[in-house]
């Protein structure tokens, strides 16, 4: 009977229990305390979270685990710099075998036209800037001496023998009855404008003015006579998101820019405003080219505005013109363009 027992005892202590082959091998494949946890975003932000335009902010993390991209591009250790021109959205991604983590944070880029080399200055009095070039500028007695307040920005090109020097007394009325700063490009004293390389020289001439001044950026309106006035035709087209409109005497938009209509037409980014003044008598600028040449813009989309009135190509102040004394070449700049000048004109 004792044998009996100690045999049984022996097939019980041999034999595995019900379930424990199983119960062994779902224990060794379990992961949850074997795998690294998924990665982390304790903190994602931005140092300073306001900027002006050409300003730096910093980029600040703290990650635990992955590898680490920001808005889709690889990093690494804790900061980024960044220096976007507009406000921006940035994304921290950590990613890892075993899972991925993100946060954002925003770079606000504050838009202002506060000057950054304000220089010293007397309102209403002519003086000149040096972008490369000599400029004649005239500031008005309405100007924020503070420089807080955006103004008007009309840019004058003269007319070929035609001095800026002078010009800027021509597009300067001062007083009351004037609201803008006028900017008075030089480099071609006595010449003509040279269609393929001056749109730069006027273009340098508007940027280095913005640093000293506080220009509306949108509301900057580009004008010439003659030559002056091809040259406002061809970089106006070709830059035409600077500028808010074009004011022009007795030139044409297409014949003398060195640029075709179609290419011309084509470069423009928006339909610009434009008021082109002709005169009747000017054999430079036949009317029938010049009402062609404008009736094609028009048909084109843009705000054009052709005023036509007696005179040649350059008239001095009672000039007889078709049996009656005229007001003049300038004095018509003054009573038919200026008025566009506080017409409220916006670039996009």
């Amino acid at each position: 009977m004792r044998a009996t027992t100690l045999l049984f005892v022996f097939m019980l202590g041999c034999s595995p229990p019900s379930g424990g082959e199983d119960a062994g091998s779902d224990a060794g494949t379990d992961g949850g305390s074997l795998n690294p946890p998924a990665p982390t975003i304790s903190s994602f932000t931005a140092s300073p979270a306001n900027i002006r335009v050409g300003q730096t902010s910093t980029l600040h993390w703290t990650v635990r685990g992955g590898a680490l991209t920001v808005n889709g591009a690889a990093v690494s250790g804790t900061s980024l710099e960044v220096t976007p021109t507009t406000t921006t959205g940035y994304t921290i991604t950590a990613t890892s075998a075993t899972g991925s983590a993100s946060a954002t944070t925003t770079v606000s880029v504050m838009v202002t036209s506060v000057p950054s080399n304000p220089i010293a200055f007397t309102r209403e009095t002519v003086f000149t800037t040096n972008s490369g070039t000599t400029n004649w500028v005239y500031i008005p007695a309405s100007y924020d001496e503070t420089h807080q307040t955006p103004t008007t920005l009309f840019v004058w090109l003269h007319g070929c023998g035609g001095f800026s020097q002078y010009d800027i007394y021509s597009v300067s009325p001062g007083g009351a009855g004037q609201s803008w700063i006028s900017l008075a490009v030089g480099g071609q004293e006595g010449n003509c404008w040279d269609m393929s390389g001056d749109p730069v020289r006027v273009l340098a001439a508007i940027s280095e003015l913005k640093t000293h001044f506080n220009v509306a950026p949108k509301h900057v309106i580009l004008g010439g006579y003659s030559s002056g006035g091809d040259l406002t035709y061809r970089t106006a087209f070709y830059n035409a998101e600077q500028f808010a409109g074009v004011v022009v005497e007795n030139t044409s938009p297409f014949r003398d820019t060195g640029s075709s209509m179609a290419s011309s037409l084509a470069a423009a980014s928006w339909k610009l405003n434009v008021v082109h003044l002709a005169h009747h008598q000017d054999a430079v600028y036949p009317l029938a080219g010049v009402e062609a040449e404008t009736d094609a813009l028009t048909a084109a989309g843009f705000p054009m505005t052709r005023i036509e009135a007696d005179g040649d190509h350059y008239d001095a102040a009672g000039t007889m013109v078709n049996g009656h004394a005229v007001p003049g070449t300038s004095a018509d700049v003054v009573t038919y363009l200026f008025p566009y000048l506080s017409a409220g004109w916006s670039a996009p």
